[in-house]
């Protein structure tokens, strides 16, 4: 079905900057909770048990990335982006003051269910107003404006929770985690979606949705088998997810528990990191338009991510400067992966392929599932920092697969 505007929807020129302003709200929303849950929910399920919640709310995501393009066909893309920033909103807002550890368990399963087809719905957006011949540029734009929040947002959390012990609380009253200051953060995200909704609703009310068609689980798998060079960057985002997965669990409590750095020292820490990807993402992504080097970039972002990822559990020192060169560098391999393979994969898809793209967006929350046993395996038999060096060489096999691209 052809795209078709009325007056009350924005112009493909005009509609570009709206979801780009869009995705930067939503970014600010989704990242000031995103370093800061694990922790939060380690303080009633421990340090193991946080992955297990974490996996059960992947399992709910994946769920409603299958009936995605269901939703899309009956509520059709506002409607359905709308509903979930609501729910959202609520889901935040019951985090901020749960009145019983069950229930901000269950305000999190909902928020690990929806935040992540939020950022579906704008992929959504912008492959049905982005023109096809700049697919590269406009996913390292996505990407840049995907990744200034994370600069800040750490760094502003870590000044609202301060120097106390999430560690200290575990097991205590849902006050004494009041005190520290974690309900402004969540309040703070949910205020984000505020504007966000606005836009979309004042600016493209009136559009006529594409033709989503079913997604059929198996046809979509068979699809990705049958061609390899798909599979093939489908397999490299798994594992980079997996990366950013361990790391959005794993990272901050080790730098705070065991390293011993205070939360101000982590929110620098993951802000210096994050930079790559607002630094080179979009020179990239237009670099992929006009050369298309996707395969020589992510194989050699995996072999930097790999390689600064086994030394750290030998960098003992609580000292940010190392700590800052290595993470920095190693997320400059993680940017290279992660725009090539955006470029790459959205080159050889269509609006129309929602089910294709849900499946894509899964690899998000994939790695979720996985982590559990990994981790439980992992620290039956080798310390906590170690599980950095076992990450280190599951992304070695990344350059296998980048290898295989052609």
């Amino acid at each position: 079905m052809a795209m078709e505007n009325t007056a009350s929807s924005p112009s493909r020129l005009n509609a570009i900057p709206l979801i780009f302003v869009s995705i930067l709200l939503l970014s600010f929303h989704f990242f000031f909770v995103y370093f800061v849950n694990s922790t939060y929910v380690s303080a009633f399920v421990g340090d193991t048990g946080v992955s297990f919640i974490y996996a059960i709310g992947a399992i709910l995501n994946i769920s409603l990335f299958l009936k995605a393009p269901k939703l899309l066909r009956r509520y059709g893309l506002l409607n359905m982006t709308t509903g979930l920033a609501l729910l959202e909103i609520a889901a935040l807002v019951t985090l901020a003051f749960p009145t019983h550890p069950a229930i901000l368990v269950l305000a999190f399963f909902a928020h690990t269910a929806a935040a992540p087809i939020l950022i579906y719905c704008m992929d959504m957006f912008l492959e049905q107003y982005g023109p096809k011949e700049e697919t590269g540029a406009m996913r390292g734009m996505f990407l840049t404006m995907w990744n200034v929040p994370p600069i800040i947002t750490p760094f502003i959390a870590g000044l609202i929770i301060g120097n106390t012990s999430v560690a200290a609380h575990s097991g205590r009253l849902l006050s004494d985690l009041h005190e520290i200051g974690f309900w402004k953060i969540y309040l703070i995200s949910a205020a984000f979606l505020i504007p966000f909704i606005i836009i979309l609703r004042a600016n493209f009310r009136g559009k006529h949705d594409l033709a989503y068609p079913d997604m059929n689980i198996k046809d979509t798998i068979l699809h990705f088998l049958k061609h390899k060079n798909i599979f093939d960057v489908f397999v490299d985002r798994i594992l980079l997810n997996l990366y950013f997965a361990w790391n959005v669990v794993y990272l901050p409590i080790y730098l705070h528990e065991f390293i011993g750095f205070s939360w101000n020292e982590v929110g620098v820490l993951i802000s210096v990191m994050l930079l790559p990807f607002v630094l080179l993402q979009g020179r990239i992504g237009k670099m992929q338009d006009q050369h298309a080097q996707e395969k020589p970039l992510l194989i050699a972002g995996f072999l930097i991510i790999a390689l600064g990822t086994i030394i750290q559990p030998f960098i003992v020192v609580k000292s940010l400067v190392p700590w800052a060169i290595v993470l920095f560098i190693t997320h400059i391999g993680a940017s290279f992966v992660e725009v090539s393979s955006e470029s790459y994969f959205f080159k050889h898809v269509s609006p129309t392929n929602s089910g294709f793209i849900s499946l894509f967006r899964m690899t998000r929350t994939l790695p979720y599932i996985v982590l559990p046993p990994i981790i439980t395996l992992i620290l039956a038999f080798l310390p906590f920092g170690y599980m950095f060096l076992v990450l280190g060489l599951i992304m070695l096999l990344g350059i296998r697969y980048a290898f295989l691209i052609r």
